[in-house]
């Protein structure tokens, strides 16, 4: 383990424990979110709110490398079709124990529903914007998805814009696809798979493209509802200089395994 990357590896245990205890309160509906990483088409109910809490783990490079993300939201219905979600995001990147990097944002996102994923296809729109002190990010997601009885499936495409205000040379634009499955497993618990392309670009240079893919696990009860999934790179292709160099993956803007939970209140969704 790298220095510093034990604080950070313990939080799976903590996820465990906490999937547990809630396993062991009675269940009554599905998880309000199906996919901790793939976004659907379904909306809040008009006029209700859902506080959420997510947690994101990024680990594995070559050089000492953990990123916690975690976002504080409030999901609220303001339409039959249309909910918002309102928070703070925060990234904590440490590379090495002395070197730290802290960032925030105030996050605001809309997500419009054009079609039922009863219908033919379901059909919706993401726009998000996150401001803070360094840098600011746009994204713009195309999500459709299908129900076929017991089995959801749904596919994200989202364009992602960074402007640093603090002029650092980083990876600026960032395009993501991605392909989800669950299966409900009971009334309350689905499991699924998700499997996820992360591409992008440093000042208009390739820098490569990650292919994830890994199991995901929903659960609805009385007191809370959470999603929980990991995925670990498993292919690449890479940028030009990176060609040759005798690894397998990449890792310029990637790491080797992504976990994410994801947590709310229990809300009614259309």
């Amino acid at each position: 383990m790298r220095a510093g990357g034990g604080r950070f590896m313990t939080a799976p245990v903590r996820v465990l424990a906490f999937i547990v205890a809630v396993l062991s309160v009675p269940t009554v509906a599905h998880a309000e979110r199906p996919f901790p990483f793939t976004w659907t088409s379904s909306t809040e109910t008009k006029g209700t709110a859902s506080p959420q809490l997510w947690l994101t783990i990024r680990s594995g490079r070559q050089t000492p490398f953990e990123l916690l993300e975690a976002r504080a939201w409030v999901g609220l219905g303001v339409a039959r079709n249309v909910d918002v979600h309102l928070g703070l995001d925060t990234d904590v990147l440490l590379r090495r124990r002395e070197d730290k990097q802290l960032d925030g944002r105030l996050s605001a996102q809309a997500r419009y529903r054009l079609l039922e994923p009863t219908d033919v296809v379901g059909l919706a729109l993401i726009a998000r914007a996150g401001v803070g002190v360094a840098a600011t990010q746009l994204e713009a997601r195309l999500v459709l998805d299908r129900v076929l009885g017991d089995v959801l499936l749904a596919a994200n495409s989202a364009f992602e814009r960074t402007i640093f205000w603090d002029r650092r040379d980083d990876i600026e634009t960032r395009l993501e696809h991605s392909f989800a499955l669950r299966l409900a497993v009971t009334s309350d618990v689905s499991a699924g798979l998700e499997l996820r392309a992360r591409q992008a670009w440093r000042s208009a240079d390739y820098q490569g493209t990650g292919v994830y893919v890994g199991p995901t696990l929903s659960v609805r009860t009385k007191v809370a509802w959470v999603s929980i999934g990991a995925v670990a790179q498993v292919a690449s292709h890479k940028a030009e200089g990176d060609r040759g160099n005798g690894q397998p993956i990449i890792f310029r803007d990637d790491e080797r395994f992504v976990l994410r939970l994801v947590v709310g209140a229990p809300t009614e969704t259309k």
